[in-house]
């Protein structure tokens, strides 16, 4: 199917520079006082070319996300033991140090957290796919590994005394390997009382 590369390239030209207004505003004001007007002024563009791309700032995030998702996913391998994502995840959280306050630390926004730990969740899902595990028993992992992950990122993006990443990383990866040791339990399903 032909592309046209003209307006494919305006249009990540655009979004790309939405992002990153969106980006450079974050550490300063937090996402709740972030306005989309803010943002179109740091991107020098018009709130209606905005409209043209996303609905809100939430679906600029959610974009985003998905991105990063996108790209930390590549490093999921069939025979890793370990989750594969995190190094890259602790590296990019490393480099945006700033943004993840504002995302996950002290300062961010319950809804921005949610999606941030959402999307955490759905690398891990990924990786819990290839081991077999039922599918109730893959979200409840799933889950309790997500939660645990970014409130360790959150408290080490805040921390002043936080260990080098490289101990951090370590961390996670025994705990996670030790949780998943203890999970080979079947989980029956509730029954329901008449």
């Amino acid at each position: 199917m032909p592309v046209k590369p003209i307006t494919d390239r305006r249009i990540a030209k655009t979004r790309l520079a939405l992002r990153d207004a969106m980006l450079q505003l974050l550490p300063g004001c937090g996402w709740d006082d972030l306005t989309i007007q803010e943002i179109c002024e740091r991107a020098n563009v018009g709130r209606s070319t905005f409209y043209m791309h996303y609905r809100s700032k939430d679906d600029l995030l959610s974009e985003s996300l998905n991105d990063l998702r996108d790209v930390l996913s590549t490093a999921v391998t069939e025979d890793s033991e370990q989750l594969a994502f995190i190094p890259g995840l602790l590296a990019h959280m490393v480099e945006q140090r700033r943004i993840f306050k504002t995302v996950i630390g002290r300062r961010s926004g319950q809804g921005v957290e949610r999606r941030f730990r959402e999307m955490v969740f759905q690398l891990i899902d990924q990786d819990l796919a290839k081991r077999n595990y039922p599918k109730v028993q893959q979200q409840m992992i799933g889950r309790y590994l997500a939660g645990g992950l970014v409130d360790l990122m959150a408290w080490w993006v805040d921390a002043p005394d936080a260990p080098a990443v490289g101990t951090l990383e370590q961390l996670i990866q025994e705990l996670t390997q030790i949780g998943l040791r203890v999970t080979n339990i079947e989980i029956a399903p509730k029954k329901t009382t008449s």
